[in-house]
């Protein structure tokens, strides 16, 4: 993909997404104990429920994953079948954008900046 951006002189932009697997939704009910330093006194036993991944849960990945695609869909990108991480987004001509993303990263090109830099946003 960069390969063709480079030859057809698109333009290319990146980000990244900071604390990226705490944005993943959880679909299953999961609890975890309290913290050390952060239990009340006296209701040291009481669960915690997550309504949101956390760094080290073996489900932030997946969870991560499932927001970020919904949240590209919903901007009018739609997933390559054959590669899972590039999405394409394309309307009204030849105003393409390509989003390449690689866990919390992601670089987006396309021939017009405007285009890009909105879509980005």
């Amino acid at each position: 993909m960069l390969a063709l951006a480079a030859l057809e002189n698109w333009y290319i932009t990146g980000l990244d997404v900071r604390n990226a697997y705490l944005y993943g939704k959880l679909n299953k009910e999961i609890y975890m104990e309290q913290p050390e330093g952060f239990a009340v006194p006296g209701q040291e036993r009481k669960m915690l429920r997550l309504w949101r991944a956390l760094y080290g849960l073996k489900q932030a990945g997946l969870a991560w994953w499932r927001t970020l695609d919904e949240s590209l869909k919903e901007l009018g990108f739609e997933r390559l079948k054959s590669e899972a991480g590039i999405f394409f987004y394309k309307k009204k001509g030849t105003n393409i954008v390509i989003g390449i993303i690689y866990i919390d990263d992601a670089l987006f090109c396309g021939p017009n900046k405007a285009v890009v830099d909105a879509i980005k946003a």
